[in-house]
């Protein structure tokens, strides 16, 4: 199966929420609340995905950037079935290839993806996170 992978900025909420909730990450974002959802691909400026040749998306990378400097990834996820085949690596390489050589990557990793992360040569630092009191 071929992979297709692409800056998409005008990615749909149902595309969004297709990929996510297939995954652990469903109870971790608010994929019930499609306005939410909406809002929250409109602040991003880096949604890279990857499609099938159908057309079909089977993973994501939603970022922040300030474009100069450092890119900020909120998801990178991978359609259950889709996983272990190199598609979040890729999307990842995809990111880094449209940032280009002056801008870093940096994540939070959900203890499910340490080990991932590792395994693909990211370097781990400390990080400090404030919970949202709202979650729907």
């Amino acid at each position: 199966m071929t992979i297709y992978y692409a800056q998409e900025q005008n990615l749909s909420v149902q595309d969004y929420v297709a990929v996510v909730g297939s995954t652990y990450m469903a109870d971790r974002r608010p994929v019930g609340n499609l306005e939410r959802i909406g809002r929250i691909l409109a602040g991003s400026n880096m949604i890279v995905t990857a499609r099938d040749e159908s057309g079909e998306i089977v993973g994501l990378l939603r970022g922040i950037s300030d474009n100069e400097w450092v890119c900020y990834v909120a998801d990178l996820v991978v359609r259950e079935g889709q996983q272990r085949k190199g598609v979040g690596t890729a999307l990842l390489k995809t990111c880094k290839g449209i940032l280009g050589p002056g801008m870093g990557i940096v994540l939070m990793a959900f203890p499910e993806a340490t080990e991932y992360y590792r395994r693909i040569g990211m370097h781990e630092m400390t990080a400090f996170y404030m919970d949202r009191e709202n979650r729907s």
